[in-house]
């Protein structure tokens, strides 16, 4: 299933996620291991990452909620490809089924960082 993911852009690593939750600047996403698999974490979660003060950022990402954005994204570039069109993703925005905002915030050539805002995480986990 990855595979069919990656040809979106040809690597993972054209991909950039940053938090979209309320920092002054984004901040890349980091990948975490968790108890079951692997995800997506604002590294403000951590203390060593905050300044004193600062609140906790709980903003996540599993890979599964990654793999399904990445398929929405192809989605669109499929069907400007059907119309012969190229399709610029800067300033897109959509939720996902449960409720995880999503905007490209930059789409250069193969390059997209992609802003993540997963109210779930945030308010389940103050």
């Amino acid at each position: 299933m990855k595979q069919e993911y990656l040809k979106l852009t040809g690597s993972w690593g054209d991909i950039t996620l940053v938090c979209g939750n309320t920092h002054d600047e984004p901040i890349e996403m980091v990948l975490q291991e968790g108890p079951s698999s692997l995800f997506y974490a604002c590294p403000k979660y951590h203390r060593e990452n905050r300044s004193e003060g600062e609140r906790t950022c709980n903003n996540r990402l599993s890979i599964d909620d990654f793999l399904k954005a990445l398929e929405a994204l192809h989605g669109k570039i499929i069907e400007a490809e059907l119309q012969d069109e190229k399709l610029q993703l800067t300033n897109y925005e959509w939720k996902d089924r449960k409720g995880t905002r999503y905007k490209v915030l930059k789409h250069e050539g193969n390059q997209l960082t992609i802003s993540v805002f997963n109210k779930k995480a945030i308010i389940t986990y103050p």
